[in-house]
């Protein structure tokens, strides 16, 4: 029954920071595009602005994913306390997590914008580009999925040092 309680509190911490990084996500691309109402083009039904940010919040996801998962088989504690202490370890992995996998997408972002010099993303995703918004979403879950491995051991070191 324990386990049962503990799956449930691990499930809406899990939704929980899931929807801080989504926003968080979102956050992250309104700082890029400084000249950009990403809400005013949503609504305006800008299909650009929208999957470069669905690229996003899929991104830190992926990254985030490892982070949900806590391994406290080699933790010397009993059985009292287990609880609470796989909870703090999956919330600080999380954050952790979300903090890397923010500076993995900035400098991502930054480091494609730096190698194309010539072309202003920004106006480009305003105007509706659905071809940059690929290429920008290809090059945001590419960044996801090559550093979610590495992010995933640098997590994987939290609960052995509080534990």
């Amino acid at each position: 029954m324990e386990q049962l309680f503990l799956s449930l509190a691990q499930l809406a911490v899990a939704i929980v920071l899931a929807a801080l990084a989504a926003y968080l996500a979102f956050y992250l691309f309104q700082w890029f595009t400084r000249g950009l109402d990403e809400g005013e083009e949503l609504r305006g039904g800008n299909a650009a602005v929208g999957i470069v940010l669905g690229a996003i919040v899929l991104s830190v996801a992926i990254v985030l994913r490892p982070a949900l998962r806590v391994d406290s088989a080699t933790w010397d504690l009993g059985r009292s306390g287990i609880f609470f202490r796989v909870l703090l370890a999956q919330a600080l992995q999380v954050a952790v997590g979300l903090v890397l996998a923010v500076v993995a997408q900035a400098l991502g972002f930054y480091l494609f914008a730096a190698l194309t010099r010539g072309m202003d993303e920004v106006a480009e995703l305003k105007q509706g580009n659905l071809a940059l918004a690929g290429l920008l979403a290809g090059v945001l879950l590419g960044v996801g999925l090559l550093t979610s491995q590495a992010i995933a051991q640098v997590l994987a070191l939290i609960p052995p040092l509080l534990f």
